[in-house]
């Protein structure tokens, strides 16, 4: 999620804890190096033992399940739901290989950029490059991930909507784009009309969230609308947890 508009102190208190804890980027690369290629494909594994063990977010607990709570507030602090981005870690591990380059507009933290850096490597993507977009600086974990990567990390510290983003996207024009910025109708609205210039896969976050009703919306006419993708979604939830959060919708371009 795109970090824009929290309070100052809340952000010096993050980097501070952050940059106490940027030891959890280099274990986090190691977890997934040793990871078997076999259970690349086996959602239930990584559901079930490899995302808790990489670590889950500690904000808005309300909307977490209960039953993670020993992994929240560890590791990279992925703010993402295990049932979720197990399914969508799979699919990459059969729709991905290929991808050059990376970028993810909307980065927060960085939990999830480095964890699907590493997975792209992981599939065999013979992965050039990544960017990371945001328009707070490089937090701790991102700074230690672009230290020890092995791949150059890229690191843009402006808002998606800016026309030098922009202009810097259509240079380079990266086969994937994970959009997780500017959760408004027009934010998430451009950020896609930007990707489908030359994404071969475009990821969309917060695709089935009863708090971000826009990027949701959005979500349910793209899957119908783009003609010349196919549209995958991991929107599964936890019956522990009042409510729908967070979803992932991917599309694969077809033409």
């Amino acid at each position: 999620m795109q970090a824009a508009g929290q309070d100052n102190n809340e952000f010096t208190e993050r980097y501070a804890y952050y940059s106490k804890i940027t030891q959890s980027v280099d274990a986090a690369v190691e977890i997934i190096k040793a990871l078997p290629k076999a259970k690349c494909y086996d959602a239930d594994y990584l559901e079930k033992q490899v995302i808790p063990q990489l670590g889950l977010n500690n904000e808005l607990l309300n909307e977490q399940p209960p039953e993670l709570n020993p992994y929240f507030g560890t590791g990279l602090h992925l703010w993402q739901y295990p049932n979720q981005l197990s399914k969508y870690l799979t699919w990459l591990a059969f729709n991905a290989s290929s991808v050059r380059s990376y970028m993810e507009i909307g980065c927060r933290w960085g939990g999830t950029f480095i964890l699907v850096c590493e997975w792209l490597r992981k599939i065999g993507a013979p992965l050039e490059y990544a960017v990371a977009v945001d328009p707070i600086p490089s937090t701790p974990f991102l700074s230690r991930y672009a230290e020890i990567s092995a791949i150059p990390i890229i690191y843009k510290e402006m808002l998606s909507t800016a026309p030098e983003f922009k202009n810097f996207a259509m240079s380079i024009k990266p086969e994937m784009v994970f959009i997780d910025g500017d959760h408004s109708m027009a934010g998430v609205m451009n950020d896609h009309a930007l990707a489908r210039r030359f994404a071969k896969i475009i990821v969309h976050h917060d695709v089935q969230s009863q708090v971000c009703p826009a990027t949701t919306l959005f979500w349910s006419y793209l899957k119908l609308a783009e003609e010349n993708f196919t549209a995958s979604e991991f929107i599964d939830q936890y019956a522990s947890v009042n409510g729908s959060f967070l979803g992932l919708g991917a599309l694969k371009r077809t033409a």
